[in-house]
């Protein structure tokens, strides 16, 4: 059975900064998470750095068998068509040649916002304005409802870490 991993580029157009993040699930269960600040981006560039980084925490977790779903058609227009005028066509070559590796099976799918999973949730929460790289989060299901978590980061901090 295919993996799905629904994926998230946030963009905050007062501060122009953008976030990524992504839940993989096996048979609606938990397996393995993204998420992390990228910078200065737009909307769609936040949505492509999304999809590589699902992508390449996949590869590296050895699910072969993967279905990626993103809300923004325009990405994935974009990863399908050979477009040698796009600005960022290096790295949406990088995308590719993820998706050229030895999978089983590999798709990425258009998906509806409400249906994006936690994706939405947890991309828009953890919208960090400050620092930060990405990183995979394994062992547990991260809450955005928990005032009480201690693995919340602070403003200056990564995603949650498990």
């Amino acid at each position: 059975m295919a993996c799905k991993l629904n994926v998230k580029g946030v963009y905050d157009e007062a501060t122009r900064s953008a976030s990524v993040w992504g839940i993989m699930k096996r048979n609606g269960r938990w397996v393995r998470g993204l998420g992390g600040c990228i910078g200065l981006a737009d909307p769609v560039t936040a949505e492509l750095w999304a999809i590589y980084y699902g992508l390449k925490m996949a590869w590296e977790r050895n699910k072969a068998n993967l279905v990626v779903f993103s809300e923004c058609r325009e990405t994935i227009t974009i990863i399908r068509n050979d477009d040698p005028e796009y600005p960022m066509v290096m790295f949406v070559d990088m995308i590719r040649m993820l998706l050229g590796e030895n999978w089983t099976s590999v798709d990425i799918q258009p998906t509806h916002a409400d249906a994006n999973g936690g994706a939405n949730v947890m991309a828009d929460y953890y919208l960090i304005r400050e620092g930060g790289s990405v990183r995979w989060m394994s062992q547990q299901k991260p809450s955005a409802t928990s005032s009480k978590d201690s693995r919340k980061p602070s403003a200056k901090s990564m995603f949650l870490c498990f």
